[in-house]
């Protein structure tokens, strides 16, 4: 017989003398495997629902092991209170509360680089109607999430960028309910993305959360835009829940649209003519557009506008155009860390106008729906992307799937913002043929579910790419020779797959540094060499397809400062100048239709140690993480000021 210790014995004596057996004493000892249950289909558009919002302070509760006692006693999604005699090691309250929406990172110190389990609890009060249904809306948590109601697991979600929404009508109750949140922002190497991010894993409930109210059949979700290529006729569908038959009634009062359409198998197909005045970052032009049902109605403003791949250029509204942009992160400006709410997410893109921009990558991920909502009244186009971010496991039909649902879920979400002209695949990531199997599939889902939209990746130049750069113009460069153009010559693959390539480039920063020592080189001369011939490199993409420059830039830490002539990296005056080199390359290629330097503002990363210069923060921001503008700034507003977008 195997030995007990006697802790668990005396346990195990004290369940048999009150009458339970050991069997299932021994039970509750193993930590029970939680079942995912899948979330509903996205409802689009909650702002336009009835809805009571449950952000504010909430009860949370840091869990650091990997086996709690709660794993096996699950008193915590009860938020069990035990009486005065009863013992019991965990609870929801009494301790440490967090606002909702938020990152824990900035909350509390011992959560600043913390990844694992907190647990996230609220009341909440409910007048319960009668021929209603109830969900309950999440912007985001990151990562994994499992839900309860009154004590009963509801859903589960993983990904820490999109929204989802789970049903609880049958679980609510009259009166006081509660609502308990697991969630971990633990990454594996199975996760999309990874456990290798330069940025920070923010962990928490990040966006906001609503009860949502709707009628017992419901408008879910809906997709109205022109139809490809045309400016003459609006198409799209709007797909109901619990609405067997009947009709769907179109109107835009501005465009004199009043129009019914026969539901069938709970879908109704739209097609109408009209004429509306396309939308542009000139003239970011919203229609009232109304949905109604007999049960239900929406309201939406949405921008109608054409987009297309002609030659080596990329039209709007039949017009080439030229995408004078930034990148960005969804990092308020100030000490808080995520950007959650409408008011911040207009800061982060009044500064990207302040540039002269007439458009943004929103990277890494899918950011918060204000930040669409924001670019479509502002008139910025937008880069909207997925965390398939460096090297996942590509030949993995799991990620692959995870994938996949991401797209979905981010497209169901905002697939009626004019503003976003590109659904990104990815970015940066290596070469494999299970890479470009990966992407290939991912191109053509996403073009099932959205055909009005570009497809794009951003695609490193780095590896033997610059090593034949090196070999064949740097190196003899050094060495005296003397060359009219560096040709580049891109053949990644996923250029080909993809409407629009991308190119994320760093001449004058990373590269010129690293081949300089592996030269054996000073790395002033290596950098001097580098930005004396910046203005003579030439991009030829596949198929002569339209790119863009993705990623371009070099930091600085504002305040920093050496002579010119010095070329002392994180100064300000060294990330002036390559910005000013980088100019006179952009202003030399054939294809270019854009580019989203990076990026708008210092952000947080894990990876970046230079302490007394980085701290935990990537310095690549064209102003600081309070919204100070850095010396590049100016360069680059200059630049797009005297730019023309139409090309």
């Amino acid at each position: 017989m195997k030995k007990v210790s006697y802790y668990y014995a005396s346990l195990l004596l004290v369940f048999i003398f009150s009458g339970v057996h050991p069997l299932k004493a021994q039970d509750i000892f193993a930590t029970q495997q939680i079942e995912d249950i899948p979330t509903a289909p996205i409802i689009a558009n909650v702002d336009d629902r009835t809805t009571y919002s449950l952000d504010g302070t909430w009860n949370a509760l840091i869990d650091p092991s990997v086996f709690s006692l709660n794993d096996r006693m699950h008193y915590l999604e009860r938020n069990y209170k035990p009486q005065p005699s009863e013992l019991v090691e965990a609870n929801l309250e009494d301790g440490l509360t967090l606002q909702v929406p938020g990152d824990w990172n900035t909350q509390d110190d011992r959560l600043f680089f913390y990844n694992g389990k907190v647990w996230y609890k609220r009341d909440f009060y409910v007048d319960k109607q009668e021929a209603k249904r109830y969900f309950l809306y999440f912007g985001a948590i990151n990562y994994k999430a499992q839900i309860y109601v009154n004590g009963e697991h509801v859903a589960s979600h993983t990904g820490g960028y999109t929204s989802f929404n789970c049903e609880i009508t049958e679980k609510l109750k009259e009166g006081d309910n509660l609502l308990v949140v697991k969630v971990n922002n633990t990454l594996t190497a199975e996760d999309i993305p990874t456990t290798s991010t330069d940025w920070m894993n923010y962990g928490g409930i990040t966006r906001e959360v609503k009860l949502v109210e709707v009628p017992e059949s419901f408008i879910q979700n809906y997709k109205i835009q022109l139809a490809p290529q045309s400016d003459n006729r609006i198409e799209g569908w709007v797909a109901l829940e619990g609405q067997g038959s009947g009709s769907l009634k179109l109107e835009i009062e501005e465009l004199n649209i009043s129009q019914s359409f026969p539901i069938e198998e709970n879908r109704a197909q739209i097609s109408v003519k009209a004429s509306p005045e396309l939308w542009s970052p000139e003239r970011p032009k919203l229609y009232d557009v109304v949905l109604t049902t007999p049960e239900d109605t929406v309201r939406d403003q949405i921008g109608f506008r054409m987009l297309e791949v002609q030659g080596d250029q990329v039209l709007l509204n039949g017009n080439a155009v030229f995408l004078k942009g930034t990148s960005l992160h969804e990092e308020a400006i100030g000490a808080k860390g995520r950007a959650s709410s409408y008011a911040e997410a207009k800061e982060l893109l009044t500064y990207a106008k302040e540039l002269n921009c007439n458009y943004v990558r929103l990277a890494h991920y899918t950011h918060n729906e204000y930040m669409l909502q924001a670019a479509d009244e502002m008139g910025l186009l937008v880069w909207a992307e997925i965390p398939v971010y460096w090297n996942v496991k590509f030949e993995s039909p799991e990620v692959l799937e995870m994938a996949k649902t991401r797209m979905k879920e981010m497209i169901h979400r905002d697939q009626n913002r004019a503003s976003i002209i590109f659904w990104s695949l990815g970015n940066e990531t290596p070469l494999s043929d299970a890479r470009n199997n990966f992407f290939k599939a991912l191109n053509t889902y996403v073009k099932s579910l959205d055909d009005t939209r570009l497809t794009t990746a951003a695609l490193i130049f780095g590896g033997e790419e610059i090593q034949k750069m090196a070999k064949e113009y740097y190196f003899p460069t050094m060495a005296g020779q003397e060359f009219d153009t560096w040709d580049i010559h891109i053949e990644d693959p996923l250029a080909a797959i993809v409407d629009v390539a991308a190119i994320n480039q760093y001449f004058g920063w990373y590269y010129s540094g690293f081949l300089a020592s592996a030269a054996n080189l000073p790395a002033k001369q290596g950098r001097q060499t580098m930005l004396d011939n910046m203005h003579k490199i030439r991009f030829h993409i596949p198929e002569g397809k339209p790119f863009v420059f993705s990623e371009l830039g070099a930091g600085a830490k504002r305040g920093k400062t050496a002579s010119e002539e010095a070329l002392a990296v994180f100064t300000e005056g060294y990330q002036a100048l390559v910005y000013q080199k980088q100019i006179e390359m952009a202003k030399q290629q054939q294809s270019l239709v854009g580019m989203s330097p990076w990026i708008l503002k210092d952000f947080r990363s894990t990876m970046r140690l230079y302490q007394g210069v980085q701290d935990y923060w990537n310095r690549k921001g064209l102003i600081t993480d309070n919204g100070e503008r850095k010396k590049a700034f100016f360069v680059l507003q200059d630049y797009y000021a005297n730019k023309q977008t139409l090309q």
